[in-house]
């Protein structure tokens, strides 16, 4: 397949790029579709063209009236499939290109595709008279204006975007692009809610009303971020959230800055090293000897493989230890090797040279160790990645080198690997399914984090902190669990462990009514567990568990000298959650 290559990002200076113009989800034929089925489309559509699409949506060939006409006149076969005629050279465009690009176009419809060969639209020359129409339309605008607008944009370090009164984002700055993972093309023209988790844009487009120095939790980071509603002529037309300090880790080492960096003259302990171990919550000895790990292990530079159930927090484990790691300053970057196809993984991991595969951008791209220099890179769900590809992995752990796709030279890299998995690696080595020599070259420095139901005694503090953080994310009051609810959860094993807990806070933060959490109000599966528990058992386990959080909080006081203030901070807890708790332990 002949394709028009992108300019990429840094040599656009228009807002009229393809993304803008083209058609999305347009109507498509797979290749095993007979030609009397794509006769009937071109005959009820009067469409340009129509492009071949495999049940992945990657593009396989184009469809154009002359193929049909050409077809017809050989006397072929109506009943053959569709793939026996279509074109498979033919040009393409990137969604990010800008318009000009098309004009190039035979048949009047040219296919938009992404990296990966995959379509996103198409653009018909219906869809470049439109842009040419608006565009002399709007041609009262200032293009030098608009030009230093966009660059102001793409420049600015806080993340930006703008949505119109729809909620859908018409501007996104790469500072942004880049936090949440997401190309530009794949951004432009979405529901915001679909694009930004915890997002309120499209709420501020209804109400009007500004939001300043709010807290998001975007990709597991908390931000710091304003959102202001956009007038014209007194008239709504959308919102804009800004960034102000891209995650809170950053605002800390801004203040870190400013003044001198405390150390607790009892244990020596700086207060970044209290500050990120703290987002590990848990006061219990297994969290304690957990942390205590994590503080010997995060100043090697060797490998660390993390152990533990689904939902059990191996993602913020591995960035607490690249925050109190010499390679801090670095960059710490995600990859789960589950969720990329085998055949894109190698290019996602060590990146590709112009040219490497049909499809390439132009200029190569870097894949995530490079990304990662100086830095850390974590591989997620390692368990999941093929054989052959944990073949490439371990050399370059050994050789610590990448080879790019395509390349014929090597890249000498430094970065600091962690990975995880919620599967067991020896019983994958025994299966032929995990190579025994990258266990051992992964497994230097073990940590296996416990599941909640292991766990038990910071149970208490873990469900106020999430009923604390759905309250201030949902902008509602803490509500109040009654007694039966409380023994309930404080019951339950939590499968899905610290992450459906949180979810499960979020559920009841947005479900309650008149700030109460009553047994009724339980999800079904939760009270029938209870149910079931306290018909075939005597053991009243509720019992102990209320007497592992009496314990804790009056160790808590002890260790504060009695200061409320400071039990209910290191607790992780409000202070009225602190007193309440007191008060049902008789501890006031």
């Amino acid at each position: 397949m002949q394709r028009i290559q992108s300019s990429g990002p840094e040599q656009i200076h228009t807002q009229n790029t393809v993304s803008k113009w083209m058609t999305q989800e347009p109507i498509t034929i797979h290749p095993n579709q007979t030609i009397d089925e794509a006769i009937a489309l071109f005959s009820y559509h009067n469409f340009y063209g129509i492009p071949v699409i495999s049940e992945n949506h990657f593009l396989e060939g184009m469809l154009t009236k002359t193929t049909i006409m050409n077809a017809l006149f050989e006397n072929k076969p109506t009943k053959d499939a569709v793939s026996t005629i279509m074109e498979t050279t033919f040009d393409a465009v990137f969604p990010m290109d800008p318009l000009e690009k098309a004009l190039s176009m035979h048949e009047g419809c040219l296919p938009v595709i992404n990296d990966y060969q995959q379509l996103v639209g198409i653009v018909t020359r219906t869809d470049i008279l439109k842009a040419r129409a608006v565009q002399i339309d709007t041609a009262k605008h200032s293009l030098t204006t608009m030009s230093v607008l966009q660059q102001i944009l793409d420049n600015s370090y806080e993340g930006i975007v703008v949505v119109d009164t729809r909620g859908i984002i018409t501007e996104i700055n790469d500072a942004y692009c880049k936090l949440l993972g997401k190309k530009k093309e794949f951004v432009l023209q979405k529901p915001v809610q679909e694009v930004i988790e915890n997002t309120r844009l499209h709420i501020i487009c209804q109400n009007g009303e500004e939001e300043r120095n709010q807290i998001q939790i975007i990709n597991g980071q908390s931000l710091i971020v304003h959102r202001y509603p956009l007038y014209e002529n007194h008239l709504l037309v959308g919102a804009t959230g800004v960034l102000i300090y891209r995650n809170i880790d950053e605002m800390y080492a801004v203040t870190n800055r400013l003044t001198e960096e405390f150390h607790d003259p009892k244990t020596g302990a700086s207060s970044r090293t209290s500050y990120y171990l703290d987002k590990i919550i848990g006061h219990s000895s297994i969290s304690n000897q957990l942390k205590k790990r994590i503080s010997k292990i995060a100043p090697l530079p060797s490998n660390v493989l993390i152990t533990g159930e689904s939902g059990t927090g191996k993602e913020l484990c591995a960035q607490t230890i690249h925050q109190l790691s010499p390679a801090a300053a670095g960059n710490f970057v995600a990859i789960n090797c589950s969720a990329i196809p085998e055949s894109l993984l190698e290019s996602e991991l060590f990146g590709y040279v112009s040219g490497a595969f049909t499809g390439a951008l132009k200029t190569g791209k870097k894949g995530k160790f490079e990304q990662a220099e100086n830095g850390t890179i974590f591989l997620d769900e390692i368990g999941d990645m093929p054989l052959a590809m944990q073949a490439k992995l371990l050399r370059v752990l050994q050789e610590k080198t990448i080879e790019p796709v395509g390349a014929d030279y090597s890249k000498k890299i430094n970065v600091r690997v962690i990975a995880a998995t919620n599967q067991n690696l020896r019983e994958q080595i025994t299966r032929k399914k995990f190579r025994e020599d990258l266990f051992y070259r992964l497994n230097v420095l073990p940590i296996e984090l416990p599941s909640l139901r292991e766990n038990p005694e910071d149970l208490p503090i873990l469900l106020d902190h999430f009923l604390t953080e759905a309250a201030r994310y949902l902008h509602k009051k803490v509500p109040i669990l009654d007694e039966d609810a409380r023994k309930c959860l404080y019951h339950y094993n939590y499968p899905g462990n610290i992450r459906e807990l949180a979810n499960l806070c979020e559920s009841l933060v947005g479900l309650c009514e008149n700030n109460q959490v009553t047994f009724t109000d339980l999800p079904t599966t939760i009270r029938e567990t209870w149910q079931t528990y306290t018909k075939h058992s005597d053991s009243p386990i509720t019992n102990s568990k209320n007497e592992a959080e009496k314990k804790l909080i009056r160790q808590t006081l002890a260790e504060v000298n009695g200061n409320k203030t400071n039990c209910a901070k290191k607790l992780g807890i409000s202070r009225a959650s602190l007193y309440n708790k007191m008060k049902r332990h008789n501890l006031l």
